[in-house]
């Protein structure tokens, strides 16, 4: 299985207020794999209208299908934040120096 090399991923907030990106995971044969992207507090706030691209080298997965899920939740206020919702890409094929939209929306647990 070869890795796929400089990949990038953009994460974009579709919704109508902020986000906490709080998982990336990648599809590897029948599993998902989680890839540690966000940083030593562990999630990705992404402002409504917003994007963020990561690079990153995805284990064994390179010329091979997969599919990217993201978890994440709704600011509600203050220190409060909704509850988990994923969203999960279609199938696609990873080659290096590739590049996949993640668009997070309201409706899609």
């Amino acid at each position: 299985m070869a890795n796929c090399e400089n990949f990038t991923i953009t994460l974009q907030n579709s919704t109508d207020g902020e986000i906490k990106v709080t998982k990336f995971e990648y599809k590897d044969g029948s599993n998902f794999k989680t890839e540690h992207m966000f940083g030593i507090d562990g999630h990705q706030k992404i402002e409504k209208d917003h994007s963020v691209n990561f690079t990153r080298n995805l284990e064994g997965i390179g010329d091979e299908n997969t599919q990217f899920k993201v978890t994440y939740k709704h600011h509600i206020g203050g220190t409060i934040w909704g509850v988990d919702n994923i969203q999960t890409t279609d199938t696609f094929v990873a080659h290096d120096n590739g590049r996949r939209t993640v668009t997070l929306n309201l409706n899609n647990n």
